[in-house]
């Protein structure tokens, strides 16, 4: 029978080890795309498994195998936040700043709990999903995050992507998109790694949804001429829902006013322009678009 450093030796003769880092704001879908990613690359016969680095995840890894957890590991958010007296977005903050400045301390239990998972009989390098943190904080406010991220490389030889996820539902919202596609881009930057940003539940919005959209799928896609959205900032061009009816505020002659009103402000050609900028900041990088997910 093989211990853990014979498979040590035997991993170290074959290829590296890849996987990737699955981030996204919370309610992208990051818990459910990190269970499909896992049963998909098994049906391939591949030796896949998550391993969750997010704190504050402590229902989440029911719904996927997770060979390492850093809440049963090293720190948890909720014992954090009572321990400290903190938020829960300073309390992450100070969780991923912790793993980051211990990583030493804790990296070798992942790489053993790694090593222990593989069958002696199978000699397919294991691929690995790493489950990070939804808020966006952790991502813009600090390099904790990227940090750990190359100390993990370094100490398990690791290959990895990001895979970013962004609810397809903010397509809905002119301002919500463009939040999500600047987020997205601070990441991308930050964490300095080859990123697939993908547009999950497509399917909520096709269909019979499609119509509200302002523009085209691809439109949002591309993420090209995202200053066209500069117009529909009050909302025009959308329809209010109702539970048991619809309104086209396109008859609504009194909203169609006080729209003309705003739109004459001075804060409103201000925030215009603003946007403008913000979607040029987006374009002027040229690598930010989005693949479809469903």
């Amino acid at each position: 029978m093989m211990n853990s450093r014979d498979k040590a030796n035997s991993i170290s003769r074959h290829a590296p080890i890849y996987g990737q880092v699955v981030v996204g704001a919370p309610g992208s879908g990051k818990t459910t795309f990190c269970n499909g990613m896992q049963q998909y690359l098994k049906l391939l016969g591949r030796n896949v498994w998550v391993i969750n680095l997010d704190p504050a995840n402590d229902f989440g890894t029911e719904n996927y195998e997770a060979v390492w957890n850093v809440i049963e590991n090293v720190v948890h958010l909720r014992k954090v936040m009572e321990d400290l007296e903190l938020g829960p977005n300073g309390g992450l903050v100070y969780c991923m700043e912790y793993l980051d400045q211990h990583a030493e301390e804790w990296i070798p239990s992942m790489k053993e709990a790694i090593l222990g998972s593989i069958d002696e009989e199978d000699s397919n390098q294991p691929y690995i999903i790493f489950d990070l943190p939804g808020q966006s904080e952790v991502y813009t406010h600090g390099t904790a995050v990227s940090s750990l991220l190359q100390k993990l490389v370094k100490q398990l030889d690791l290959r990895i992507c990001v895979v970013q996820l962004v609810d397809a539902t903010q397509c809905r919202s002119p301002p919500a998109f463009l939040s999500s596609t600047l987020l997205g881009l601070a990441a991308m930057i930050r964490l300095e790694l080859p990123t697939v940003n993908i547009l999950s539940k497509t399917d909520l919005i096709l269909g019979n949804e499609a119509k509200n959209l302002l523009f085209g799928m691809d439109f949002f896609l591309d993420c090209r001429s995202l200053e066209l959205l500069a117009d529909y900032l009050d909302g025009s061009g959308t329809n209010i829902q109702d539970d048991d009816y619809t309104i086209d505020i396109a008859d609504d002659a009194e909203y169609q006013a006080a729209r003309h009103a705003v739109k004459d402000s001075s804060f409103w050609q201000k925030h215009r322009k603003l946007y403008k900028a913000l979607a040029e900041v987006v374009e002027d990088y040229g690598f930010f678009n989005f693949a479809p997910f469903d």
